[in-house]
């Protein structure tokens, strides 16, 4: 019973999360060149709903069903926004600098 239990929440994340996704998704269309972006943006919103949720439910102390949808929801809008201020954070950092300055090498 446990199990089919698990099944239902996973299930109820998934639709609130692909539904926020969605919702983000058109709110930030003009971003999105591709179909390749607007999927990556989906699949990335999804991903957060699904394995951020009871993390971000438990730090807020969010404990009922609903509202547990809710932080799903937004995770969803919010996590492919996320991912790809992440994404672009990483492309302009200049890493190389920062591990020689952090562990040596001297500046070039």
């Amino acid at each position: 019973m446990d199990f089919l239990r698990h099944l239902i929440d996973r299930a109820e994340l998934l639709a609130a999360g692909g539904l926020g996704a969605f919702v983000g998704g058109l709110l930030h269309r003009d971003d999105m060149a591709n179909w390749r972006a607007w999927a990556i943006f989906l699949i990335t919103g999804v991903a957060c709903a699904l394995y951020l949720t009871s993390i971000v439910s438990g730090f807020l102390g969010v404990a009922e069903p609903d509202k547990v949808a809710g932080v799903g929801f937004l995770l969803g809008a919010f996590g492919g926004s996320i991912m790809t201020a992440i994404s672009r954070a990483i492309k302009t950092a200049d890493i190389w600098a920062l591990i020689r300055s952090r562990f040596g090498g001297g500046s070039q």
